[in-house]
């Protein structure tokens, strides 16, 4: 079997996102087919510069500026929504951009994601509170699901096996060189005209984007075009709504209950949770004819060990991204700027474990994808414990610059191993999948991608939240604690009217919640270590 798998990827693309005939986007005509795979190929080095303009820098560009837009808007503690919402819709929409594809095509559905990703950046930038910038994020979020999605499934479209690790690392490239860029554009705009021009910037750059889509990716043909209205009957619409209502609800649980002496009102949030879950799950086994993730793909075993290692890792390495520019601006009170700059060492790092993650794969042709996860998740590790070492040093006595170069190399290192990894689980799971449902597993190691990242942040969010407060009500004696805590939790600023020995205290209090934050973030690498440990190289 093995070998058959081999020397049918020496020969023939991988369709990824495409009818089992193996057509672009359900062409039927070979000839036609095959001139399109050419023609996208040759262009697909010029369409790179488009993917980097989309949600490769969005994911980074706020990173810096989390600090500075919950202080605007008297809402801190409400920041980490910026993120879960953003990464809820793009959960919830990956797997239906892998039906949609197919049936209205590649370049329309990519045109439609930036359309809409540019009208959330701009609604970003225009809004007036912290729900409606919650709002337009979940609204970005769909943008940027179909961008993650269309891209890798296009890219599957038209390379083999053997070369799908490479460029996959091409893209991880892609998108490593718009996140690096991104982190101190967004601080640099943050401080010099305000962190609402670092989401207004994108519309003009998503438009961009659609010019450069609309001019290099070729036109569906008329044959393509048929039926749409009958296919779109088939999309699982009813399962992506039930995939939505359990992802939101389950959010509103982790926030509502990191809240001291919430009570009882976050459980009825989880029971909904729940019931939306076995709901999603009924719907998807016993009422849609075409699944948005087929149970037996979603949780299969020759899948599972790939997707949960991913998952994981994901969420461990974007909970650092996120939690060490808030430590360096609330405890050492650095700039959005230079708290941004700060992180591109584990950003760009990821280029290079990336370029050799490919490497790797593209030797050993098409094989040794556990091998290569298992090096890589250790470094996500490895980079978690250094950088939580490195928030427990603040205060101590250790000179800023020990602090920072601890910093810098824990996050070295941890690019390298979330950009080996990120490929290795990627690429692994078309490897393992039939042609015919390639396209189905692409969304779903997306979805286990963002459903780690989104859950996960959530839950980090919360154990950082508890472990502030409860430090703030154990160090602060003989002051309105109650009041402190709501003012810390609402605003940085809140910190510079504090009395000198008080803002210490509290100083300290943030160091200590990072670091918990970031101690959730190594088990969590650790998880993707012993998952690495399951991956299939085979199809049984």
């Amino acid at each position: 079997m093995a070998a058959a798998r081999h020397e049918d990827c020496e020969t023939q693309p991988l369709l990824l996102g495409v009818a089992p005939r193996g057509t672009i986007e359900g062409d039927e005509n070979p000839a036609e087919n095959a001139h399109d795979q050419s023609e996208i190929r040759s262009r697909l080095k010029f369409i790179f510069p488009a993917l980097a303009i989309g949600a490769t820098g969005d994911q980074t560009i706020i990173i810096s500026s989390y600090g500075r837009i919950g202080s605007d808007l008297n809402e801190l503690d409400k920041t980490a929504w910026l993120a879960t919402a953003y990464l809820c819709t793009t959960t919830a929409f990956q797997p239906l951009y892998g039906k949609l594809g197919d049936i209205f095509g590649r370049k329309a559905c990519l045109l439609f994601a930036f359309s809409v990703f540019g009208v959330g950046a701009l609604l970003c930038g225009v809004a007036g509170d912290m729900r409606q910038l919650i709002a337009a994020r979940a609204l970005t979020g769909v943008g940027a699901g179909g961008i993650i999605t269309v891209v890798s499934i296009l890219l599957s479209d038209i390379v083999t096996l053997e070369e799908r690790g490479v460029w996959q690392s091409y893209v991880n490239m892609v998108f490593a060189c718009g996140a690096g860029l991104g982190a101190p554009l967004g601080g640099v705009l943050t401080d010099a005209i305000g962190w609402r021009w670092a989401f207004i910037v994108q519309a003009p750059l998503c438009a961009l984007a659609i010019v450069l889509i609309s001019i290099l990716l070729p036109p569906r043909t008329a044959l393509q075009q048929e039926n749409n209205k009958a296919k779109l009957a088939q999309v699982d619409f009813l399962g992506a709504t039930a995939l939505i209502a359990f992802l939101v609800t389950l959010l509103v649980f982790l926030d509502r209950v990191s809240t001291a002496g919430a009570g009882w009102e976050p459980y009825l949030w989880l029971l909904g949770s729940a019931v939306s879950l076995v709901a999603f799950l009924f719907i998807e086994h016993n009422v849609t004819s075409n699944p948005l993730t087929p149970l037996h793909l979603l949780f299969g075993k020759d899948f599972l060990g790939a997707y949960l290692a991913l998952g994981f890792g994901n969420v461990a390495w974007y909970g650092v991204l996120f939690y060490v520019p808030l430590l360096y601006q609330a405890v050492s009170h650095f700039s959005p700027s230079l708290a941004g700059t700060l992180l591109l060492p584990g950003i760009s790092s990821g280029i290079i474990g990336g370029l050799v993650g490919g490497a790797i794969l593209k030797r050993k042709r098409g094989t040794g994808f556990r091998g290569l996860a298992l090096g890589s998740y250790p470094l996500v590790t490895t980079a978690c414990v250094g950088v939580a070492v490195g928030a427990g040093m603040f205060h101590t006595g250790v000179a800023m610059a020990s602090i920072i170069v601890v910093m810098s190399i824990s996050m070295f290192i941890g690019g390298l191993g979330n950009g080996g990894g990120m490929t290795a689980t990627l690429v692994v799971v078309v490897a393992v999948a039939a042609p015919e449902d390639q396209a189905v597993v692409t969304a779903c190691v997306y979805l286990y991608r963002q459903l780690g990242a989104t859950v996960g942040l959530a839950l980090i969010s919360m154990v950082f939240r508890r472990v502030l407060a409860e430090s703030l009500v154990r160090q602060l004696v003989g002051v309105d604690v109650d009041e402190i805590v709501r003012g810390v939790t609402e605003s940085l600023d809140y910190l510079q009217h504090l009395p000198a020995e008080t803002r210490k205290v509290v100083e300290d209090a943030y160091g200590n919640a990072c670091q918990a934050a970031l101690l959730v973030c190594t088990a969590l690498a650790v998880c993707a270590i012993v998952h690495s440990c399951f991956i299939k190289e085979n199809r049984t």
